[in-house]
């Protein structure tokens, strides 16, 4: 009775998981590509922001606030 319960087990395990875990495999990593994407895309803005204010600030410079630099 064991060995029809396994083979019966194993055919359910055949059918049902044929992919071989290929499918979520697969949707692992897409998320993991999405959640990339999403890091990725907020370093770059974070990025551009940081810029943005040194940019301005270099502007305004060291004479700016007084202050003067000699060279």
């Amino acid at each position: 009775m064991r060995e029809t319960y396994a083979s019966v087990s194993s055919f359910v395990d055949l059918l049902l998981w044929r992919d071989g875990g290929q499918r979520h495999a697969r949707r692992n990593a897409w998320r993991a590509m999405v959640a990339d994407n999403v890091r990725a895309r907020e370093r770059a803005e974070a990025a551009a922001a940081q810029y943005a204010t040194t940019a301005v600030s270099s502007e305004h410079g060291a004479s700016g606030e007084g202050r003067h630099i000699s060279g």
